[in-house]
């Protein structure tokens, strides 16, 4: 039976161990934020678990809830935008709950078992969670600590191995094993630290040799100029080809070179059936004069069917439709979603098209990268809020797949990346019509190890965080760390 209150936490006092939990909210809510800092990811469970593991047991669950709704809290305002309160507060409160129920298994293995055993909780957990959002969210991977990475280039490129679970894990790990040893060092006994901090370097250290290898190494292939055009002054969207073509015209022509690929945001321009045929004619026609491709978002109404489509024209004079296949809950709820990649042939190498969302979707991004892709062309439309997040995780499916973005969008960052993740080109939209235009890298090695097996690893930590809860409460299976007190 477990010690119901513990000498450390009599000797270090309540105020302390709330304030180490509270630091460790801020580190996380730092992670979490829609402009995060990479190195807070780092050691944010350091002093959540430290305060847990020396905390009495009426006040784990206390402390473990403190820190998790301050890790929710940066990104409050943002569900409220795109999801409204109650949907902010939900997911406020499973943060908070998924906290505070990860540090609290990491402290009953500290106890029972071992740091060896213990260090892997947190890791293993929230690699498991990334893994089921990824398959179950209507919002795919977003919301993943492991987009905090794309500012330290080393760690993200474990992602294509792993995917978003094992840049999670890895970061995790550190902080775990930080955790314990800072409780260790106020006094709480901890067993098989050594172990732990073994295999914390091990993993950590090859997943930074692994990532510096990765970008010294790269070898891009033959490069294909993009101009990205974008604009936030359109109130509304053009409703007719006239219209469009007064907007968009003429920096359309300017950037329409030979061989170049001009890419416009999400919904430039909402269309009926017949008109959208129509632009698709023109824009297709003066494609094939220019020798150029342009790839631009329409909404388009055909009955009571509305579908988000991406317009590609051909500079062979002929011209495709992309449907949109993952739609924004809510604001999208009466769109009709597609069900089909499209992959174009352009200078002896395969580029794909994707719409904005379909970007937050690591599955969709394998589809691209199995069928050969080697750029991916997507227009996009942001919340202003959430402009840096959007770019980010787009970057981080080039890195997964193995090829370049170019990303336009509107109320937000028009971007192109390589698939390293390093942002090439970067352009905040405005008031006025601009142009971002840059030549994109083809990958010249094939697609990655994630694009080949997927999830595996975060399958696999599913299974172990469902073998750490199960074992959890096998009590004869466990011993106590330390003897229960008299």
């Amino acid at each position: 039976m477990l010690r119901k209150e513990s000498g450390n936490a009599r000797k270090i006092g309540k105020p302390y161990l709330l304030g180490l939990s509270l630091l460790s909210g801020v580190l996380l809510a730092l992670s979490y934020s829609l402009h995060p800092l990479w190195w807070a990811a780092w050691v944010a469970p350091a002093p959540g678990i430290a305060a847990v593991l020396l905390a009495s047991v009426t006040l784990r669950r206390g402390l473990g809830l403190a820190t998790g709704l301050l890790a929710g809290a940066s990104t409050f305002g943002y569900h409220v935008t795109v999801g409204g309160w109650a949907t902010a507060f939900i997911v406020l409160a499973l943060v908070a709950v998924a906290w505070a129920s990860v540090f609290r298994l990491a402290v009953t293995y500290a106890e029972r078992k071992s740091a060896l055993e213990a260090v892997l909780v947190v890791p293993v957990a929230w690699a498991a969670i990334d893994t089921l959002m990824i398959h179950l969210s209507p919002h795919g991977g977003a919301g993943s600590i492991a987009y905090s990475q794309m500012g330290f280039l080393p760690a993200i490129q474990i992602a294509s191995l792993g995917g978003v679970p094992a840049v999670s894990f890895v970061a995790l790990l550190a902080g775990s094993f930080a955790g314990l040893a800072l409780a260790s060092a106020l006094g709480a006994p901890v067993r098989g630290l050594r172990s732990a901090g073994a295999l914390t370097v091990a993993v950590v250290g090859f997943s930074l040799l692994f990532g510096v290898s990765r970008l010294s190494v790269t070898r891009a292939g033959e490069g294909v100029r993009v101009a990205m055009l974008a604009t936030d002054g359109l109130l509304e969207r053009p409703r007719d080809w006239r219209s469009f073509r007064e907007a968009y015209g003429p920096a359309i022509a300017r950037a329409a070179t030979p061989g170049a690929v001009v890419l416009l945001p999400e919904a430039v321009a909402g269309l009926g059936a017949g008109e959208a045929e129509k632009a698709a004619e023109a824009l297709s026609s003066f494609s094939r004069a220019r020798r150029a491709i342009i790839v631009g978002g329409v909404v388009v109404t055909d009955g009571t069917r509305v579908t988000n489509r991406a317009l590609v024209a051909r500079a062979d004079g002929r011209h495709d439709w992309y449907v949109k296949r993952h739609l924004v809950p809510g604001f999208e709820a009466d769109m009709t979603p597609g069900d089909r990649l499209l992959v174009l042939d352009v200078m002896l190498s395969k580029v794909g098209v994707a719409i904005c969302k379909d970007m937050h979707f690591p599955t969709l991004g394998r589809e691209y990268a199995l069928a050969g892709a080697r750029l991916m062309l997507v227009p996009a439309l942001d919340f202003d809020v959430d402009d840096e997040m959007a770019a980010r995780m787009t970057a981080l499916r080039g890195v997964e797949g193995g090829y370049s973005v170019a990303r336009a969008t509107r109320r937000g960052f028009s971007m192109v990346s390589d698939p390293y993740g390093r942002i090439l080109a970067e352009h905040r939209s405005r008031r006025t019509l601009s142009t971002l235009t840059a030549t994109v890298p083809g990958a010249a090695t094939g697609p990655t190890v994630y694009a080949a097996i997927g999830d595996a690893f975060g399958w696999l930590c599913a299974i172990g965080w469902a073998t750490l809860i199960f074992a959890r409460f096998l009590k004869p299976s466990f011993r106590p760390a330390v003897p229960a007190p008299v």
